[in-house]
C-alpha cells in the first residue's frame, strides 16, 4: 500500500464529529485484520453519542461507525477465517469472553466489551483495523449499502427473538426511524398481520405506511388505548419500544391486553419514565429487553438477502465520508430516514 493517510470522521467531543487526515491503521496482533471500507450508515446511537449531553458513550478522539460492510485488503499471521478480497461485515462489540455475563451465555451484556465506533476506531473511515472474530462473511452480490445495515438488522432479530411474534398478534410498535422500521419490516416478512406504529412526527407515519404499516397512530393526539381499539377491537398483543423516550412505557402499558408483552429496545441514558407497577400487575404483563446482538448476525445476513424484507427502502441518502457532517444535520432535523456512507466516494474512488 502506498499511501499512508486516510480520510476519518472523528469524534471531538462535545457533539462535534469532524473528518480528518489521519495515518492508516496497522495490523499489529496475529489476529488482526485490516479492512478497505466499502460503506458505512449512521445509526441513532451515533447521534447520542453526539448529543449534550451524551446519552451514550463515545470516546473523543475515535473514529465513529459501528455499522459497515468491507473488504479484507490484509491479515495478521494467525488469520485463518478470512483472506484478502473478502467481503465482510463486523459485528462492533468485542466480548471479553471471560466475565461473568459471557460465561452465563449473555455475552452481549459483556461489561468488559470493547465497542468499535465508540471507543476503538471504527468503519466512518477508508480503512479500519479489527480482530477476524468479529467479521462475518457476506455473499459478492449483495450490495455494500444493505451490508451495511446488517448490524441494525442483527439487532432487531435479537429483540424479536425474545418477543417470538406471531402471524395473527397485533403488535403496537412505537417509533418509524431506522430501527422502527427495520422491525416492521422484519414483522411482516414474518407474516405479522396487524402492525399499528405509534408515531408524533408525521413525516414518519408516512414512511411507516410506505413500509407496510397496517394503521399509523399520532400517540400524542389520542390515547392509545382507544386508538388500538378503534384499529382493531382490542389492545395490543405485544408493543416494542424502538426509540427509548420516556413516556413510551408508560403509553405500552396502557395499550396491552392482559397477558400482553413489552419489548423495550430504544435506549437513551438521558430518559426516565414514570409507571405504575401496579398497571403491570393486574394486567400480569411481561416486560423484557434486549442489547446488541446475540447470535444473530448470521441471520441478519441471510435475511439481506431476501427481496422480501426491501430494507432499501429506509435508505434515503447516499453522501460521500466528507459530507458526514450535512447527513447528521439531516438525522437530527428528522428529514432522512437510513444514511449510507462511501469513503472512497460513491464509485469506489477517493475523492481529491
Amino acid at each position: 500500500m502506498d499511501k499512508k493517510t486516510m480520510q476519518a470522521a472523528v469524534f471531538e467531543g462535545g457533539g462535534v464529529i469532524r473528518v480528518r487526515e489521519i495515518p492508516i491503521p496497522r495490523i499489529e496482533a496475529a489476529d488482526d485484520v485490516l479492512l478497505r471500507v466499502e460503506a458505512a450508515s449512521i445509526c441513532g446511537s451515533d447521534l447520542h453519542i453526539l448529543k449534550v449531553p451524551q446519552g451514550q458513550r463515545g470516546d473523543p478522539g475515535t473514529t465513529m461507525g459501528h455499522e459497515f460492510a468491507a473488504t479484507v485488503a490484509a491479515v495478521g499471521s494467525g488469520v485463518q477465517n478470512v483472506a484478502p478480497g473478502d467481503r465482510v461485515v463486523v459485528e462492533p462489540n468485542i466480548r471479553c469472553g471471560v466475565c461473568p455475563a459471557c460465561r452465563s451465555g449473555h455475552e452481549n451484556l459483556c461489561r468488559n466489551a470493547q465497542n468499535i465506533g465508540q471507543w476503538k476506531n471504527g468503519g466512518f473511515a477508508e480503512y479500519c483495523v479489527v480482530p477476524a472474530r468479529q467479521l462475518h462473511p457476506i455473499p459478492p452480490e449483495l450490495p455494500a449499502k444493505l451490508a451495511a445495515l446488517a448490524e441494525p438488522l442483527a439487532c432487531v432479530l435479537n429483540g424479536v427473538r425474545r418477543i417470538r411474534p406471531l402471524p395473527f398478534e397485533r403488535v403496537a410498535l412505537f417509533g418509524a426511524g431506522a430501527i422502527g422500521l427495520i422491525f416492521l419490516r422484519v414483522l411482516k416478512v414474518c407474516g405479522v398481520r396487524h402492525v399499528a406504529v405509534c408515531e408524533t412526527m408525521e413525516s414518519r407515519r408516512r414512511d411507516a405506511a410506505r413500509c407496510g404499516a397496517d394503521a399509523v397512530i399520532d400517540p400524542a393526539k389520542e390515547p392509545l388505548a382507544e386508538a388500538l381499539g378503534a384499529c382493531w377491537g382490542e389492545p395490543a398483543d405485544i408493543a416494542i419500544d424502538a426509540v427509548g423516550a420516556g413516556p413510551v412505557l408508560a403509553q405500552a402499558i396502557d395499550g396491552m391486553k392482559c397477558g400482553g408483552r413489552i419489548l423495550v429496545f430504544g435506549q437513551d441514558g438521558t430518559q426516565r419514565s414514570s409507571i405504575r407497577p401496579a398497571d403491570i400487575n393486574i394486567k400480569e404483563l411481561t416486560i423484557t429487553a434486549t442489547l446488541s446482538t446475540l447470535h444473530s448476525f448470521p441471520p441478519a445476513i441471510e435475511l439481506l438477502q431476501d427481496p422480501a424484507l426491501q430494507l432499501d427502502r429506509l435508505i434515503t441518502h447516499e453522501l460521500p465520508l466528507d459530507e458526514i457532517e450535512t447527513g447528521i444535520a439531516l438525522m437530527r432535523a428528522r428529514e432522512a430516514v437510513k444514511i449510507v456512507l462511501y469513503p472512497r466516494g460513491a464509485d469506489g474512488q477517493r475523492r481529491a
